[in-house]
Protein backbone atom coordinates (compact mmCIF):
# COMPACT_ATOMS: atom_id res chain seq x y z
CA UNK A 1 0.00 0.00 0.00
CA UNK A 2 1.54 3.35 -1.01
CA UNK A 3 0.37 5.15 2.17
CA UNK A 4 0.34 3.33 5.50
CA UNK A 5 0.47 4.25 9.14
CA UNK A 6 1.75 2.84 12.42
CA UNK A 7 2.07 4.01 15.99
CA UNK A 8 5.36 4.38 17.87
CA UNK A 9 4.41 5.53 21.33
CA UNK A 10 2.61 8.82 20.77
CA UNK A 11 4.06 9.21 17.25
CA UNK A 12 1.74 8.49 14.33
CA UNK A 13 4.09 7.52 11.49
CA UNK A 14 2.61 8.06 8.03
CA UNK A 15 4.79 6.14 5.56
CA UNK A 16 4.56 7.08 1.89
CA UNK A 17 6.02 4.78 -0.76
CA UNK A 18 6.02 5.04 -4.53
CA UNK A 19 3.17 6.94 -6.16
CA UNK A 20 -0.07 8.05 -4.50
CA UNK A 21 -2.46 10.97 -4.73
CA UNK A 22 -2.99 13.70 -2.16
CA UNK A 23 -6.53 12.28 -1.76
CA UNK A 24 -4.97 8.91 -0.82
CA UNK A 25 -2.76 10.62 1.75
CA UNK A 26 -5.60 12.66 3.25
CA UNK A 27 -7.78 9.56 3.57
CA UNK A 28 -5.03 7.61 5.36
CA UNK A 29 -4.25 10.52 7.71
CA UNK A 30 -7.91 10.66 8.70
CA UNK A 31 -7.99 6.89 9.10
CA UNK A 32 -4.91 6.97 11.35
CA UNK A 33 -6.30 9.79 13.49
CA UNK A 34 -9.72 8.10 13.73
CA UNK A 35 -8.27 4.70 14.64
CA UNK A 36 -9.10 3.78 18.27
CA UNK A 37 -5.40 2.90 18.72
CA UNK A 38 -4.39 6.52 18.00
CA UNK A 39 -2.89 8.13 21.11
CA UNK A 40 -4.83 11.07 22.54
CA UNK A 41 -1.59 13.12 22.65
CA UNK A 42 -0.51 12.08 19.13
CA UNK A 43 2.15 13.85 17.09
CA UNK A 44 2.53 13.29 13.34
CA UNK A 45 5.55 12.09 11.39
CA UNK A 46 5.52 11.95 7.58
CA UNK A 47 8.11 9.44 6.34
CA UNK A 48 8.59 10.26 2.66
CA UNK A 49 11.99 8.65 2.16
CA UNK A 50 10.51 6.13 -0.31
CA UNK A 51 8.01 8.50 -1.94
CA UNK A 52 8.16 9.15 -5.66
CA UNK A 53 4.96 11.18 -5.67
CA UNK A 54 6.26 14.11 -3.63
CA UNK A 55 8.76 15.03 -6.33
CA UNK A 56 5.92 15.66 -8.77
CA UNK A 57 3.74 17.77 -6.49
CA UNK A 58 3.07 21.36 -7.47
CA UNK A 59 3.43 24.15 -4.91
CA UNK A 60 -0.38 24.49 -5.02
CA UNK A 61 -0.79 20.80 -4.07
CA UNK A 62 1.71 21.24 -1.25
CA UNK A 63 -0.24 24.25 0.01
CA UNK A 64 -3.54 22.33 -0.22
CA UNK A 65 -2.09 19.49 1.84
CA UNK A 66 -0.73 21.97 4.38
CA UNK A 67 -4.17 23.56 4.71
CA UNK A 68 -5.71 20.11 5.23
CA UNK A 69 -3.18 19.28 7.96
CA UNK A 70 -3.70 22.64 9.64
CA UNK A 71 -7.39 21.83 9.79
CA UNK A 72 -6.56 18.62 11.70
CA UNK A 73 -3.94 20.26 13.95
CA UNK A 74 -5.69 19.69 17.27
CA UNK A 75 -5.89 15.98 16.53
CA UNK A 76 -2.09 15.63 16.46
CA UNK A 77 -0.99 18.12 19.12
CA UNK A 78 0.00 20.64 16.42
CA UNK A 79 3.39 18.96 15.85
CA UNK A 80 4.49 17.64 12.46
CA UNK A 81 7.85 16.23 11.40
CA UNK A 82 8.59 15.39 7.77
CA UNK A 83 11.45 13.14 6.67
CA UNK A 84 12.75 12.89 3.13
CA UNK A 85 15.96 11.93 1.42
CA UNK A 86 15.77 13.82 -1.88
CA UNK A 87 16.72 17.46 -2.40
CA UNK A 88 13.57 18.21 -4.43
CA UNK A 89 11.28 16.73 -1.80
CA UNK A 90 13.19 18.52 0.97
CA UNK A 91 12.63 21.84 -0.76
CA UNK A 92 8.93 21.16 -1.28
CA UNK A 93 8.56 20.14 2.36
CA UNK A 94 10.22 23.39 3.46
CA UNK A 95 7.57 25.23 1.43
CA UNK A 96 4.89 23.06 3.01
CA UNK A 97 6.31 23.79 6.46
CA UNK A 98 5.80 27.52 5.90
CA UNK A 99 2.19 27.00 4.87
CA UNK A 100 1.31 24.60 7.69
CA UNK A 101 3.02 26.84 10.26
CA UNK A 102 0.73 29.68 9.16
CA UNK A 103 -2.13 27.33 10.02
CA UNK A 104 -1.01 26.88 13.62
CA UNK A 105 1.16 23.75 13.32
CA UNK A 106 4.74 23.48 14.54
CA UNK A 107 6.57 21.77 11.62
CA UNK A 108 10.12 20.67 10.97
CA UNK A 109 11.77 18.96 7.98
CA UNK A 110 14.46 16.30 8.48
CA UNK A 111 16.67 13.97 6.50
CA UNK A 112 17.14 11.58 9.43
CA UNK A 113 14.21 9.54 10.76
CA UNK A 114 15.56 9.17 14.31
CA UNK A 115 16.22 12.92 14.61
CA UNK A 116 12.64 13.59 13.54
CA UNK A 117 11.30 11.23 16.20
CA UNK A 118 13.43 12.87 18.91
CA UNK A 119 12.26 16.35 17.88
CA UNK A 120 8.61 15.33 17.97
CA UNK A 121 8.65 14.12 21.56
CA UNK A 122 11.08 16.70 22.98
Amino acid sequence: MPVSYSYHGRIVVMRMEGDYTTADLKARVLEALDDPKCPTDAVLLFDMRESNAIKGRSPAEVQEMANFLAGQRDRFSRRLAMVTSSDVAYGLMRIGAVYVERGGVSPEVFRDFEEAKKWLVA
